[in-house]
């Protein structure tokens, strides 16, 4: 981590698209859950003090959880940081933990696809009905519609990791006297 921030502040040194996509995520995240605090709070604010209330905010609140929801996992899957189990992995040897990893992988994929799949259904067939939310007025479809493509991310993400599993298979295993891996 230490070392990517150093890359990016040396002078002179252009940011690769990939950092350009993570500051990106980040910065849409930070941002996203920062207003959805403060309309909160201006919600509550309003509510006590001038016993009004704003008839849009739980529905705004509900679509952006949910953006930030299905952003958080990909940038989780991205950084490695949602939780697993690696006792079976622990124990396993090579090549089977690198098959597992890319099995477990491909799963993750498969389903994150099947949820974009079901999720462009619904999201077509949104758009062509022309249906509209309750309080903002805003076209359902676009509503669903970054469910559909951070699963895709998500998906892509995961086909990723497991690629990778599959490559460390082709690397050749340095062995130290005695190890009868």
């Amino acid at each position: 981590m230490n070392e990517e921030r150093e890359t990016r502040q040396q002078p002179g040194r252009r940011a690769s698209s990939g950092e350009i996509i993570d500051r990106l995520e980040n910065s849409v995240l930070v941002w996203t859950i920062l207003g959805l605090a403060l309309i909160g709070f201006v919600q509550v604010f309003c509510r006590y003090l001038f016993n009004y209330s704003f008839t849009w905010y739980e529905e705004l609140g509900r679509y952006l959880a949910v953006f930030i929801a299905f952003l958080g996992a990909a940038i989780g899957v991205k950084s490695g940081s949602h939780f697993s189990m690696n006792l079976v992995l622990g124990h396993l040897r090579r090549p089977w933990q690198e098959l597992l990893q890319a099995g477990v992988a491909g799963l993750c994929a498969l389903f994150f696809l099947v949820v974009a799949f079901a999720t462009a259904r619904v999201v077509l067939r949104l758009h062509g009905f022309g249906n509209t939310s309750p309080s903002l007025g805003l076209p359902m479809y676009l509503v669903y519609l970054p469910i559909l493509l951070f699963s895709l991310l998500i998906a892509g993400r995961y086909l990723a990791q497991g690629k990778s599993a599959l490559d460390e298979l082709r690397r050749p295993v340095a062995t130290a006297p005695g190890d009868t891996r």
